[in-house]
């Protein structure tokens, strides 16, 4: 599986967020997926790749249109909001 966690360059916020999605997958036992930290010009392209783009609220309607399920945080450092969010887009 391959995650992709976006912010508005992919230098800041995207690897705050990637490091919480690590660990709210390892709080799922989810195991063997992959997951970079990238702009949203970048996860346009990588969004085909991707099961899962995880992104802010305000930059979700930017990311539409991709084949990933978009997954829309409004906390990036809220680890329980990330855990929910990402076992509901998981089923």
């Amino acid at each position: 599986m391959r995650i992709v966690a976006v912010c508005g360059l992919g230098y800041g916020t995207s690897v705050i967020l990637k490091n919480n999605i690590e660990k709210a997958l390892r709080s799922l036992n989810v195991e063997g997926a992959t997951v970079e930290a990238v702009g949203v010009a970048e996860a346009r392209s990588l969004g085909i790749l991707a099961n899962i783009v995880v992104t802010t609220e305000e930059l979700a309607p930017l990311l539409e249109g991709l084949t990933a399920k978009i997954v829309p945080i409004r906390h990036v450092i809220d680890i329980d909001e990330i855990t929910k969010a990402l076992a509901k887009a998981l089923l």
